[in-house]
């Protein structure tokens, strides 16, 4: 969104439009001109000195108001259609767009709800061209408060929003189910937070403008548990493995796995364990736009599954999207 709307009765069409992803979005804003009242056309008698009627009004740029009028404004309900093609169908109050209404773009894009002030203000649905879809709270046409946005990707974040970006504590979930439950601050993950895997398995870390910092502490769904620090967006060295009978084994992924399967200890509960422990670390650096480490690491967790393994079916899933962008961090 972060358009620079005017709530007067200038007519600007600013048909800028952008995704946020870092998510900045842009949003057109239509008003409509009402100063030259020598130049505008009306078809019926709502001049300024009519305190009520109805009927249609023509203003120099082409654009033509149709509804209820009082002094020479629109105001109550009418249908305002621009020369670009964009359209709105709703409320006015002395001129300007108020109350309930849906207003077009000329991109295919739409909005529907509240409207303060000329501006896009209250709850609304904001539909985009492409089918990205968010619900939620506006302020000045821009994405502000409590808000969801659905991607055609399949991702999606609902939580608090400023300012058009995710700030303040959130949800993005990814089309595979895995959901981050953290604080945002200017739509990147920052602070603590949790990792909520579709296998049932957790992952508790903090974030730093985006990027994984300090420890994160996994909780599998067999008991076990691991605890490591990030190095450079990896967890592969200096951790802590921790079966649910209390036994600790210490060393990088592959030390571990290795001394575990020697003991021959829960040999296919261990091997899902340390392949969620792969995909975490690929899927981070995935988040941070490093493709080819992401690439390399998944497969890495993919060849400790077989083909049946709950989580072989969601890294294959994510492989085929690997070098697109989440859509929000």
């Amino acid at each position: 969104m972060h358009t620079k709307t005017s709530p007067d009765m200038t007519y600007g069409n600013n048909s800028r439009q952008q995704l946020l992803l870092l998510l900045i979005l842009l949003l057109p804003t239509l008003a409509f001109s009402a100063h030259s009242s020598t130049l505008n056309t009306f078809k019926s008698d709502c001049g300024k000195h009519v305190l009520y009627c109805k009927g249609e009004q023509n203003f120099p740029d082409g654009s033509v108001y149709q509804g209820e009028f009082m002094y020479g404004k629109p105001h109550g309900k009418g249908t305002m259609n621009w020369k670009d093609g964009s359209t709105y169908k709703g409320q006015f109050a002395k001129g300007l767009r108020q109350g309930e209404g849906e207003q077009t773009f000329p991109d295919g894009s739409s909005y529907l709800g509240s409207f303060k002030n000329g501006f896009m203000h209250g709850q609304g649905l904001f539909m985009f061209a492409c089918g990205h879809e968010y619900f939620g709270m506006f302020s000045k046409d821009k994405m502000d408060g409590k808000g969801a946005i659905h991607f055609i990707s399949g991702d999606s974040y609902s939580g608090d929003w400023i300012d058009e970006l995710p700030d303040g504590d959130g949800t993005y979930t990814l089309a595979d189910g895995t959901r981050y439950l953290t604080t945002f601050r200017s739509g990147k993950r920052h602070g603590e937070g949790t990792v909520a895997f579709p296998t049932e398995d957790l992952m508790t870390t903090h974030w730093k403008k985006g990027k994984p910092a300090k420890s994160a502490r996994f909780e599998f769904k067999n008991g076990d548990q691991l605890v490591g620090k990030w190095e450079t967006g990896s967890l592969v060295n200096n951790l802590i493995y921790t079966l649910q009978s209390g036994i600790t084994v210490s060393g990088n992924l592959a030390t571990i796995e290795s001394a575990l399967l020697k003991q021959k200890i829960n040999p296919e509960e261990l091997r899902q364990n340390i392949a969620l422990v792969y995909y975490a670390i690929a899927m981070e650096y995935k988040i941070n736009k490093d493709y080819k480490k992401a690439t390399e690491i998944v497969d890495q967790a993919q060849a400790k599954l077989f083909s049946n393994d709950p989580l072989f079916k969601i890294i294959e899933k994510q492989k085929q999207h690997i070098n697109n962008d989440i859509q929000i961090f």
